[in-house]
């Protein structure tokens, strides 16, 4: 239903008065019907402007934008449109964005919250701009550090990289074609720049201040860059599951099968109570400016006729039924219509509910009885125009809806309806949407998952109750481990999980934990999840309990785990598989080292400790961080190397994994589902899973040979090193292979190891190994290719049967069995945060102290020195008076500096 407003270029109004207090809405002005100037200078010329009103957000698209040129007559020209916006405080040449996709639309909608008007502009028939090639969908910047000749200073150069690749020379060659035969934007620079001369030499005359082309571009670039949300290659904020990932392990790159989710809420019922799914209904516009449908069935509820007489009544009985069949017809698009039949007053007021939830507007009961059930709309309608006052009395959203049943009536029927809606739409979420999906499904879901697919596992914990005999139970958690992944993650073969947790967006609180495995091709293979109140020990161990006794895992169990050290984890696993090899996340160790120690040197050396295969080149790596800063040292050497360095790894895993994206991978395909109620939020999860088997198994028959794709590449990495290395036979089985750099390790291939570790730790043979199987085929013709002597984890075979075993499809809530559990689930309390709910993650110190604010780094986190009393903690302005160069204690890092006596 369109909800903005179209006026004229002369009405002109104060939008950020108007929309002050709705942080969502906004205006646009349209430039349109003309045409762009060249570049530098650009204009807008021979166009129309018109000014579009009461645009949220939220749920704007550039789907609106086509109808707002179909209402300004442009559809019936047939010719092709491009639409761009102006970033605020921007100019024309360097300042205009493409507005062509969501990516786009939320790239606008960072500017919203403080600029209430946006200008947009639209080209017709064909562009003349590169923007559709630099929106943020399509490109990413790169900055490189050049030095030019000794005549020349350095310059910062940055690159757009987009699909097709646009840099500055094309846009030289492009500003060359708009200026003609000229070379120069400007028409004043020389022709011939000579061989030592740069066109920013040339071109500093024509910009003024002596600055250069490239200064002014990195100027807006690097401003545009701030504002995608990524500057150099950090990741937007847009996908609060991406984590920014300075460590990559090459080696162990993840390859995960892309699935599409986008048709989720379209197989959602709408007439089936999926909490939380958005509403795809259409509306017709030529529907919404007719008068308010009222009936008065009097005569439906008599025998006796009017004075009218026969006729009259025939004739309104008449249009009674007509009434009824057109609104047949709207019974597809439409949740009510005049007519229509309830089965009791709760029935209709549950619909209302389910309505209200969908499109998210603030419905209320005005008359309640025993007779009529009568809903109103409680929405904020904003309002807008030159001569609004602030004491005008407040607009009444006009839609309303009235069900009423009379003396004999049988049924409830909807007697007054007016769907038209002129608020805006709220955040608010009623106590009865987290209540609908507990006591009105969740069971019957459970009921409904298990008997589609055998052998699964679910558990639900409740609140405890004091009163043993009551009939509520309050929910607590939820535990979930299908069938098919189970057999699957058998078939796999490797005994190795990550565990994460990811928080419920929006209003929903709760936590989603997850156990994550990875199959033969680098690939995630998730196994379990649970909905818990939060991540603490009692969580997480209740969660490893039910997935130990789903995998037969015991106190003596050699199972590899990885993990991000989250809150309570750590004991957990302690408690429950104190045999268990449980890694530590160096990403993370890396993060909590930056609070203290920042810089290349400490990270380099991080790493070059964690990715070490043995324990001597372990040593070497501490005794150089030893070196650079001994308290760094120190404070590593307190983290046990058995959880986060190869060098003390057992083989058991068959990968030497440790970073845990394979569980933040995961984490990434759930957003669009984290944000719903808890049957919804379920039934993603499992649609995801159900879909990625499928999209695998697709990718696993196109592939041929005797491993994965990616084991297949790693193993022509490792050939091509091992053609430098030459083994030499010892005898029992034993091979000493040496190479370049003084590089020689013993091989056993009756043990199938290697000195390196490398073999033992990942199941693939090393450079070594494979040097050394090559030497034993000289001699042999049993011996077999290198493939034959990798681990079965993986083979094609292992990873085909892997993916076998399908997660079956559930029908629809209309037809799901009721459980027979005698106890009704109630929701947890929800406790109402204050302010807007937090749909991002919580950034790391690392990435905090990376932003960018405006032109300048940030300085979060780092120390500030008084120029004052020179202490470290507070500035001139805070300072009390501290005694210059006072002693440590005196003041400190995030101390105020504050003595034991009052300040002279």
């Amino acid at each position: 239903m369109v909800s903005w407003h179209i006026r004229g270029e002369m009405d002109e109004i104060d939008v950020d008065q108007s929309y002050a207090g709705h942080p969502t809405m906004f205006s646009i002005r349209m430039h349109h019907g003309g045409e762009f100037t060249s570049f530098p200078g650009r204009k807008y010329i021979r166009g129309k402007k018109t000014f579009v009103d009461l645009l949220d957000i939220d749920t704007f698209s550039v789907h609106d934008i086509d109808e707002m040129m179909e209402d300004l007559g442009y559809a019936s020209i047939g010719k092709p449109l491009y639409y761009h916006f102006q970033r605020p405080l921007g100019d024309l040449d360097f300042g205009l964005f493409a507005l062509a996709s969501d990516e786009d639309v939320r790239y606008l909608g960072s500017f919203v919250a403080k600029h209430k008007l946006i200008e947009v502009y639209i080209e017709h028939d064909k562009t003349t701009l590169h923007t559709y090639l630099m929106s943020p969908t399509h490109s990413k910047v790169r900055i490189t550090e050049i030095t030019e000749p000794p005549s020349c200073s350095k310059t910062l150069f940055l690159e757009w990289h987009s699909t097709p690749a646009v840099d500055l020379e094309d846009d030289m060659d492009h500003m060359e074609k708009e200026s003609g035969n000229d070379p120069t934007p400007t028409g004043h620079l020389e022709k011939d720049l000579g061989n030592d001369a740069t066109v920013t030499d040339h071109m500093e005359n024509d910009l003024g201040n002596d600055a250069t082309l490239t200064d002014h571009m990195e100027n807006d670039l690097v401003n545009d860059a701030n504002d995608f949300g990524k500057f150099g290659e950090l990741e937007s904020d847009n996908d609060e599951s991406d984590d920014s990932d300075f460590f990559v392990d090459i080696e162990n790159i993840l390859d995960d099968i892309n699935v599409d989710m986008q048709d989720f809420e379209m197989n959602i019922d709408k007439d089936v109570e999926w909490v939380g799914g958005s509403s795809n209904t259409v509306v017709d516009e030529g529907t919404q400016d007719e008068a308010l449908e009222v009936i008065n069935t009097d005569f439906l509820a008599s025998d006796s006729s009017s004075d009218e007489g026969i006729n009259g009544q025939r004739k309104k009985s008449i249009r009674a039924i007509q009434r009824a069949h057109e609104n047949d017809e709207a019974l597809v698009s439409e949740p009510f219509y005049i007519f229509q039949k309830f089965g009791s007053a709760k029935e209709f007021k549950d619909k209302v509910k389910l309505h209200a939830i969908e499109t998210r507007r603030e419905l209320a009961l005005e008359k309640n009885d025993k007779n009529r059930v009568r809903w109103v709309c409680k929405g904020t309608i904003p309002k807008l125009g030159p001569n609004v006052e602030v004491n005008d009395e407040e607009e009444i959203c006009p839609w309303v809806l009235l069900a009423s049943k009379w003396k004999k009536d049988v049924n409830w029927t909807v007697k007054t309806y007016n769907k038209v809606h002129k608020c805006l739409q709220t955040r608010t979420v009623k106590a009865w949407l987290c209540k609908n999906s507990y006591n009105g499904g969740l069971r019957d879901y459970i009921v409904e998952l298990q008997t589609r697919n055998p052998d699964t596992t679910v558990r639900v914990d409740v609140e405890s109750e004091g009163n043993p005999h009551s009939e509520t139970r309050t929910f607590r958690r939820i535990y979930i481990c299908l069938g098919a992944l189970k057999k699957g993650f058998a078939a796999g073969k490797r005994d190795f999980l990550g565990f994460d947790g990811a928080f419920m967006k929006g209003p929903f609180p709760g936590q989603i934990l997850s156990a994550v495995g990875l199959d033969g091709n680098n690939g995630t293979y998730p196994l379990a999840y649970a909905v818990v109140e939060t991540e603490n020990i009692s969580s997480w161990t209740w969660f490893l309990s039910c997935l130990g006794e789903d995998l037969g895992l015991n106190t003596n169990s050699n199972f590899t785990f990885i993990t991000d050290r989250q809150k309570g984890i750590l004991n957990a696993i302690a408690d429950l598989f104190p045999c268990a090899e449980n890694r530590y996340c160096v990403r993370h160790i890396r993060d909590n080292m930056r609070k203290q120690w920042r810089g290349k040197p400490f990270e380099d050396l991080l790493w070059t400790c964690a990715t070490a295969t043995h324990v001597q080149q372990f040593n070497k790596g501490m005794e150089e961080l030893k070196k650079l800063n001994k308290d760094c040292y120190e404070w590593l050497k307190k983290i046990p190397p058995q959880h986060w360095s190869r060098s003390h790894f057992t083989g058991r895993a068959h990968s030497d994994v440790i970073l845990n994206n394979l569980c933040e991978t995961f984490n990434g395909k759930l957003n669009e589902g984290r944000d719903k109620p808890i049957i919804t939020c379920l039934e993603f999860i499992r649609e995801y899973l159900m879909k990625k088997i499928v999209n695998v198994e697709k990718a696993i028959g196109k592939c041929t040979g005797p491993l994965t794709p990616t084991a297949m590449q790693t193993l022509e990495n490792i050939k091509k090193q091992a053609e430098d290395y030459r083994s030499v036979f010892c005898g029992n089985g034993k091979y000493q292979v040496s190479g370049p750099w003084m590089d020689q390790c013993a091989v056993d291939v009756v043990q199938q190891t290697c000195s390196c570790r490398k073999w033992e730790l990942t199941g693939m043979p090393c450079k070594h190994a494979v040097a050394t199987i090559w030497e034993m085929r000289k001699n042999s013709k049993d011996v077999g290719i290198p493939e034959t002597w990798v681990h079965e984890v993986y083979w094609l075979k292992t990873w085909k049967q892997m993916y076998s075993f399908k997660i079956e499809p559930i029908n629809g809530r209309s037809m799901w069995e009721k459980s027979v559990c005698p106890t009704t689930l109630v929701p947890p309390k929800h406790h109402v945060t204050i302010g807007r709910p937090k749909k991002k993650r919580r950034k790391s110190a690392y990435e905090i102290d990376d932003m960018v604010k405006g032109n300048s780094a940030s300085r979060i986190l780092q120390s500030v020195t008084c120029s004052k009393c020179n202490n470290i903690g507070h500035n001139a302005r805070s300072c009390k008076g501290q005694k210059a160069n006072a002693p440590s204690g005196s003041g400190g890092p995030g101390g105020s500096g504050k003595g034991k006596g009052k300040a002279g």
